[in-house]
């Protein structure tokens, strides 16, 4: 096991964090692509892209719940606040945003899952 500030990480943690984390990673990379696309759109395009939109960012956000229920650790609760705030944006109708959330959000997955692949790496696993 191997600890880290006040977070104590065992193999079967690490394995959980690293692909919880590769998955919202990937999901938030494309929430941040959709939202500049949906931002250039006019009319009723523009509003079948927000509800698109909103869609995949729930379904991300779940994943993130998700993780932080398996794993236990309260980082992935900040992932889902950032989230939200991006859903706020959205909702607003202003997809163009979300950028400053997302990219909060993802610098937290990347940390998850940097550090569940040095517990990975460490244990031979990776």
């Amino acid at each position: 096991m191997e600890t880290k500030g006040d977070h104590l990480i065992d193999v079967k943690q690490a394995v959980t964090s690293y692909a919880q984390s590769e998955k919202v990673k990937s999901g938030l990379i494309w929430i941040c692509q959709m939202a500049d696309q949906v931002a250039a759109m006019t009319g009723p395009g523009r509003q079948q892209g927000l509800i698109l939109l909103q869609t995949l960012t729930h379904m991300v956000a779940d994943e993130s719940d998700l993780a932080g229920r398996i794993t236990g650790d309260r980082r992935w609760h900040e992932i889902g606040q950032k989230m939200n705030m991006a859903l706020v944006m959205i909702d607003s109708g202003v997809p163009q945003e979300t950028a400053f959330h997302l990219t909060q959000a993802l610098t937290r997955v990347t940390g998850i899952g940097g550090q569940a692949a040095s517990v990975l790496r460490e244990n031979g696993l990776f």
